[in-house]
């Protein structure tokens, strides 16, 4: 037997000591009493380890040493509990005797038997029961056992709804990921661990109940991430409309509708897109500027068109507000500091962007923020007041896409030239005259708030704001063939007179078939058109143009040339020489330290030769003939002399062997 104290106890049972010392007085623990000098009348109280709910004994046991897995749910009864248990059983096995007697006795309606029953036990005993918890506890258990009968609920873990600090940090680590795990699956970790270290939690419940009054900051950046926190926790700025006027401040984005249209698919059928809308709205009143709507994704040219829609029909606003998608980073259009660098290697060529030509302050939104974007607000509008009015309605999301959406027959749904139709006439004939209830709109429709608001219209003359919207692109060299743009030829007849120099261009988007080509200083050359493609059957009269294009790129060029003949005559040349040569610097002639002749036999016997008279020469050559002589006949007596004695020697020689 093991005995322990109240405190031990206590903390094995996640109870208080004075809990633990009044169910041990009321009978539900084996105690005893033993001398003390702290305790109350001079001793205290020792509860018996093994009086103690099972799990509560493999929790002592695992603290030491004998590790048992322990897992906390079935709880033990309470001595009320069990007390009611042991009358349910009773009446159960009371009833059984007494169905049996009153079979005998001649009753066969078991429903009047138990009705008999239980007025009868009702009678004589304080514990009441009904036909219908009779009917119950029977259910549970045939025989009547007290353990089968005995209702638990609220029994031994009450008093442990707090969680202690170790497991609740522990189901903290678990829950607050962004995968968003269950309280479930992270309640059956932390009960494991519970379990093989012996200790005690309370149940699921009380982890529900912690998750309810959790920071919702905290599970929201936790388990949603830092978009989420900042769009739903963070505190914004509250931006007073009131004090904007009209044209103040435009801003852009695009939305990609929820719903599909019907385009060709190029192969004679059909096929389904959803369509792009690039806008521009007025921030003061609301009021939509322009739009333009296709199914191709978005891109700068489009951001450009939809803007000179509006500055047509409303004037240039005194500032925009962007998104920070790299449509509207585009440098030539909107670039914040004004001009747009050309040439990465001189950066003092620029070119002017449109938002410096036309005076335009540019505000780029904060990234991934709704609320720095109030023109995401108008999509939900339209999505609601037109986008699911049409039956190719698909909803922002799989999850909220119509079931019947893959039902429709594809010849259903609206083609692209329709929706165009209604989208404008619903934008700009019921939104813009539909009442707003934004701030400092006071229910006033945005039409009505851009005609009540004094503000000055900035205009630009019509060839001031054509070239001012038109694209940029960065350097091109002038080739034989003119400016390459996106791997097509642009020519001019005067290309000839710019080839191999650098330009810029500036292009229509509603009109690409055509350039005009500036140089780095921006000032305008000429315009260049795009060069067609001809097929491999010429006829006579493409070669005609190409020959005439030919010949008048060369007049171009022969214009600019006239050849100088004066310039090559032998007196020009003859006067340029001597100026050349007068101007150039002598050098004075090095004197040498030391002299090394070089010495050439044969020659030198020649020039000797040549100084004498042709008498001496002959001379010379007679007595030189007559030395050699001399000297051929003495070689050869001297050869035969050489000979004979050789031939005496060799018979000598031989007579002796």
């Amino acid at each position: 037997m093991i005995w322990l104290s109240t405190k031990e106890a206590a903390d094995l049972l996640s109870y208080s000591d004075r809990a633990v010392r009044n169910k041990a007085k009321n009978g539900e623990y084996t105690h005893r009493y033993i001398p003390s000098a702290t305790g109350q009348g001079g001793k205290k109280i020792e509860i018996l380890l093994e009086s103690l709910p099972e799990q509560a004994q493999k929790a002592y046991l695992n603290k030491h040493g004998e590790c048992q897995t322990v897992f906390n749910t079935d709880y033990t009864s309470t001595k009320e509990q069990r007390k009611k248990g042991e009358w349910r059983a009773l009446a159960v096995a009371e009833y059984r005797k007494f169905l049996k007697q009153s079979i005998k006795g001649g009753m066969t309606k078991k429903t009047e038997i138990m009705d008999l029953f239980v007025q009868q036990w009702n009678s004589e005993q304080d514990f009441q029961i009904s036909k219908k918890s009779l009917y119950d506890w029977m259910k549970k258990s045939k025989s009547g056992q007290v353990e089968k009968l005995i209702d638990k609920r609220g029994g031994y873990n009450r008093g442990q709804s707090s969680i202690p600090e170790y497991y609740r940090k522990k189901f903290d680590s678990l829950y607050l990921q962004q995968t968003k795990p269950s309280i479930e699956s992270c309640f059956k970790e932390v009960r494991l661990e519970s379990s093989l270290k012996g200790d005690y939690i309370p149940g699921i419940k009380a982890f529900r109940n912690y998750v309810k009054n959790m920071n919702d900051s905290i599970v929201i950046r936790s388990r949603e991430g830092q978009k989420a926190f900042d769009d739903k926790c963070m505190p914004y700025i509250e931006r007073d409309y009131s004090l904007l006027h009209p044209n103040q401040f435009w801003v852009s984005d695009h939305h990609l509708w929820d719903i599909f249209v019907r385009v060709p698919d190029n192969k004679g059928g059909w096929k389904l897109e959803r369509p792009w809308g690039s806008y521009w709205m007025d921030m003061r009143t609301r009021k939509m500027m322009s739009s333009i709507i296709r199914t191709e994704s978005p891109n700068s040219d489009v951001v450009l068109c939809s803007f000179s829609l509006g500055v047509e029909h409303f004037g240039i606003p005194n500032g925009v507000r962007l998104d920070n998608g790299k449509d509207y980073k585009a440098r030539d259009m909107f670039y914040p500091e004004g001009h747009y660098i050309v040439s990465e290697e001189d950066e003092k060529k620029i070119f002017s962007s449109l938002a410096s030509n036309l005076q335009i302050e540019v505000t780029y939104a904060i990234p991934y923020n709704a609320k720095a974007k109030p023109i995401e607000r108008v999509f939900n509008t339209f999505e609601e007041q037109l986008g699911k009015k049409y039956p190719s309605y698909a909803g922002s999301n799989a999850k909220k896409r119509p079931e019947d959406l893959k039902e429709l027959n594809i010849m259903d749904v609206i083609t692209l030239e329709e929706f165009i139709k209604q989208h404008n006439q619903y934008v700009y004939e019921i939104y813009n005259e539909s009442g707003h209830s934004g701030d400092a709109m006071y229910g006033r429709s945005p039409n009505q708030v851009y005609a009540d608001e004094p503000f000055t219209i900035r205009k630009a003359s019509k060839e001031v704001l054509y070239f001012s919207l038109m694209r940029v692109k960065g350097q091109r060299t002038v080739q034989r063939n003119g400016v390459t743009f996106n791997g097509v030829h642009f020519y001019n007849d005067n290309c000839i007179n710019y080839i191999g120099q650098k330009v810029t261009a500036r292009y229509d988007p509603t009109k690409p078939e055509i350039l005009y080509i500036f140089d780095t200083n921006e000032n305008f050359l000429f315009v260049a058109e795009e060069i067609q493609k001809q097929g491999w059957n010429l006829t006579a009269e493409d070669y005609q143009r190409e020959n005439h294009r030919k010949k008048v790129a060369k007049q171009k060029a022969l214009n600019s040339y006239t050849a100088d003949n004066v310039v090559r005559s032998t007196e020009a040349i003859g006067e340029r020489l001597k100026r050349q040569a007068e101007s150039m610097e002598r050098t004075e002639v090095a004197k040498p330290k030391t002299v090394e002749i070089v010495r050439n036999e044969k020659i030198e016997e020649n020039i000797r030769r040549i100084s004498m008279s042709d008498m001496e020469r002959n001379y010379e050559d007679i007595l030189n003939k007559n030395k050699a002589r001399k000297r051929a006949v003495s070689d050869r007596q001297k050869e035969l002399a050489d000979k004979f004695k050789k031939k005496m020697l060799d018979r000598a020689y031989e007579k002796q062997a």
